[in-house]
Parts: structure tokens; C-alpha cells; sequence
């Protein structure tokens, strides 16, 4: 009776997803099957999945549970990295291999023995020089990356939003994309949400890249990019300029990333933002401090609505508040403290000291010497200590410099009432940016009162200029 045999095959990278590489494996190994005569019972595959990335392999998997089972008598494979390139691995294997003496042939480099000692180290040793080439070639592709993005070039990838990419690498403006990069992130700043720049971009045809409708994850993305300012990314992190021209400045990015991750300024998935407290206003219950949410709760008139804003605590929350009264009290302290004089200053933006220019070249010379501090390490003329320390210093001051240059960007939701009449300015505003004056402007909590009642009580409204406790 023929031994039975399992065939494995196995590539790293199937970059046209035909699995080209695993049939050629596959059918050098039943040539190999005829001429050892043995009969093959099973073929496992792994296609486009690295023996050094750690990832689960199906197919080996159950290769390995066959062998444990008893079913297979000799295991076939191209050659011996397609197998395994991790010591952990080869372990495993060896222990699937020695109760029931099964046999490995490969097709490229003859018989592995593991049946004696000096056969099991000699496959150790050639398994831990496998590992070494494995990280070998890993760590030449993260330096290759890392100086391609260091030096602006193009990684790969789908095309991106707002750019034309050149065969060789380098971009120019796709005018069109760049001008909706720049809207978009100018709305903003000014106070918009994504919901109502997705809405606009759908209505008007305007598609993603690969010719999609625009979502609250696509353009999010897109307003994020460093590459916008630019800037050139490497896993998850600015390393660098680019060498494809800006669609805007370094501090109008920053500042747009500000506002899209800033939690206090969360935005609705909704593009119909209609109540002006809803997520702002806070229950003042002690041990609470949950945002209240609006509801629509019946009036003693049969078919009729009104809007509270609510504690949304389980059960019956501890607030509820009618949001008519609840709003007009607020506007009206809100305007009370814009039309002061004293506040004049803080609305015209009086008091930035720094110019976005300023700000972007201190954080270019930064990267600049964090980049030579890198270079000087690989050099070895610093230790790693002594390189995490500079990296720790110049972080800082990168990280105070880029917050500085959101602030510019961002500017005040305040300067639209510079020189202006408030009650003019507060009506001709949309309600995302209503809300955003009331963010900058002061925290509002309100108290349970511990009575029942409709009469809308103005004690028990705690407002408070931002800032305070």
C-alpha cells in the first residue's frame, strides 16, 4: 500500500489574486509525489498569507491536525520556508511529525529529516537562518519606507482625493478635488458639520475617488490627511514633507483635525441638527453630569407635541427641562455677554500672539532635528537613550506647536460678532454654529428642582462663563 501524502503550498503575496504561484508549487509537488510513489490523499493551501507575520494559517492548520490524526504518512512542499520561518513553528511541526515518523519532502531541497537528533537540529538551524532572513528583509523594507516617506514619495495605494499621481511617483492638483478638499475644510472651521458637507457633496454629483457617494468615514478620512498640508505620513505619524504640492496650509489642517477630534465638539451622524442644547446642556443631578437629550413628549391638548430636553439616566432620568424656555434663557444670557464692551478684544482675536507662518516653521525645524537626531542614532553616535531623551524634548515642543497652530486655524466661533450688533449676528447664524458659540462661550447644567410643576424656574439653571467649575 502507497504512503499517503499531503501536499502544502503556500505564497506570501498573490498581487493578482490568480494564485498563480501556489498551482506551480502544487503541480511541482505531484511530480515529486510520482517519483517518490507515493499517493496523495489531501492538498492544503495558503495563498497571499506570510509565514513570518504571525497571522493564522488555514491551511497549515490543518495540516498539522491531519498529521496529528494519523491520515498522513509523508508531507510534500516546494521548499521548506514555504512550511514555516518561525522557530515556534518548526517546534510545533516537529512534535506533529515525530510520533508517527511522518516524512517531509520538498521539491527544491530534498528530504528534512526529523526522525534523529542531528536531523532535528540541522532543521532547526536552517529554520532559525530562514527567521533571520525574514527580519532581515522586513527591516529593509521599513527603512526603505521610511526614507520614501521622509523624502515626500508616494507609498502606493488607491489615488487620493484632490491629487493627479504621475507614473514616477510625484502629483499635481486635480483642481476640481482640491477646491472641495479646501470648501470642505473651511466649512469646518467655520462651525459645519460633516453630515451637512456630505449631504452637499451627494447632492451636487460630487463623487469620492473611486467614484463613490461620500459618507461620514470617507470624508472624515480625507480631511485628516497629513498629505493635505503637504505633509508625508508613515503608520499613523508625520515624518516629513511632502514632495506634492498643499491643498492647505499646515494650520488649517491642524486646526480641521482639531475640530474633528475634539470630544466636546462631537458632531451628530445627522445632517439636521435642530435642537441648539441638545449634547451641550448637562444634567446637574449630583454624581450625574450626563448630556440631556431632546424628546418630544404629548401636551394635554389631544395630537399636540412639545420638546424637553431630558436626563437620560435609566429610568426617569433626574431633569427635564421645556426646551423653549430652556433656550430663550440661555440666548439670553448668551447676548447679555456679547454685547458687553469689555469683551470686545477677545472677539476681534486680539490676543494671538503667534502668526501661523511662525508656528509651521518651528515645527518644520523641529521635525528637522528630530530627523537628524534618527540619522545620528543610526550612525551610533548616540545611544537609544540618548536618542529617546532628544526625541521626549523635541516631541514637546512639536506637540505645543502643532496645538498652537489648531488654535490659529480654528480662530473663534466669537469673531463673527466683532464690531457687529449680537441680535443681527445670533439670527443670521445656522444652528451648528449657534451651538458652537454656546460651547465656546459657557457650560450650562441644570438641576433637578424636586417639585413638580410646568413653571419654568431660572434657578435652577447653572450658567457659567467656560472655564470655571
Amino acid at each position: 500500500m502507497s504512503q499517503r501524502a499531503a501536499i502544502y503550498c503556500r505564497i506570501s503575496e498573490d498581487r493578482t489574486g490568480a494564485g498563480l504561484g501556489v498551482e506551480r508549487q502544487r503541480e511541482d509537488c505531484e511530480r515529486l509525489a510520482e517519483r517518490l510513489g507515493v499517493a496523495v490523499v489531501a492538498t492544503y493551501t495558503d495563498n497571499d498569507v506570510s509565514a513570518y507575520s504571525g497571522r493564522t494559517r488555514a491551511g497549515y492548520v490543518a495540516l498539522l491536525d491531519a498529521m496529528r490524526a494519523g491520515d498522513v504518512d509523508v508531507v510534500l512542499s516546494w521548499h521548506e520556508d514555504r512550511l514555516h520561518r518561525s522557530p515556534r513553528e518548526l517546534e510545533d511541526y516537529i512534535d506533529a511529525c515525530e510520533p508517527r515518523a511522518v516524512v517531509t519532502h520538498f521539491a527544491q531541497a530534498g528530504q528534512l529529516d526529523l526522525s534523529s537528533a542531528s536531523g532535528r537540529m540541522t532543521a532547526r538551524i536552517r529554520g532559525a537562518v530562514s527567521r533571520q532572513e525574514s527580519e532581515h528583509k522586513s527591516e529593509r523594507i521599513r527603512r526603505a519606507q521610511l526614507q520614501a516617506a521622509q523624502a515626500g514619495k508616494w507609498l502606493g495605494g488607491a489615488p487620493p482625493f484632490g491629487w493627479r499621481v504621475q507614473a514616477d511617483g510625484s502629483a499635481t492638483l486635480n483642481r476640481a478635488e482640491a477646491r472641495e478638499v479646501r470648501k470642505a475644510s473651511e466649512a469646518i472651521l467655520a462651525g459645519a458639520s460633516l453630515g451637512s458637507i456630505v449631504a452637499d457633496l451627494n447632492r451636487r454629483g460630487v463623487t469620492t475617488s473611486t467614484g463613490r457617494p461620500w459618507n461620514y468615514t470617507s470624508l472624515r478620512q480625507v480631511l485628516e490627511r497629513p498629505r493635505n498640508a503637504g505633509l508625508s505620513m508613515l503608520r499613523g505619524e508625520v515624518v516629513g514633507k511632502s514632495t506634492w504640492p498643499a491643498i492647505v496650509s499646515e494650520s488649517t489642517w491642524r486646526g480641521v483635525c482639531a475640530v474633528l477630534r475634539d470630544p466636546s465638539r462631537k458632531r451628530s451622524t445627522s445632517n439636521r441638527v435642530r435642537h441648539l442644547l441638545a449634547g451641550i446642556a448637562t444634567c446637574g443631578a449630583e454624581g450625574c453630569g450626563l448630556p440631556l437629550k431632546s424628546a418630544s413628549v404629548t401636551t394635554s391638548r389631544p395630537g399636540t407635541y412639545r420638546t424637553v430636553y431630558r436626563c437620560p439616566a435609566t429610568g426617569p432620568g433626574h431633569v427635564a427641562r421645556d426646551a423653549d424656555a430652556l433656550e430663550a434663557h440661555v440666548v439670553g444670557v448668551l447676548l447679555g455677554v456679547l454685547s458687553k464692551p469689555e469683551n470686545a478684544p477677545a472677539l476681534a482675536g486680539e490676543d494671538a500672539a503667534t502668526s501661523p507662518e511662525a508656528l509651521r516653521l518651528e515645527a518644520v525645524a523641529l521635525r528637522a532635528q528630530m530627523g537628524e537626531a534618527a540619522d545620528m542614532y543610526a550612525e551610533t553616535k548616540i545611544t537609544g537613550a540618548q536618542l529617546a531623551k532628544i526625541n521626549a524634548r523635541l516631541q514637546e515642543r512639536l506637540d505645543d506647536a502643532e496645538a498652537a497652530m489648531a488654535r490659529t486655524a480654528r480662530g473663534s466661533a466669537l469673531a463673527w460678532f466683532a464690531g457687529r450688533d449680537p441680535v443681527k449676528v445670533w439670527k443670521s447664524l445656522s444652528i451648528d454654529r449657534k451651538r458652537d458659540v454656546v460651547r465656546e462661550v459657557m457650560t450650562v447644567r441644570v438641576l433637578p428642582s424636586g417639585r413638580r410643576g410646568k413653571v419654568y424656574d431660572p434657578d435652577l439653571v447653572r450658567i457659567e462663563p467656560r472655564g470655571q467649575q
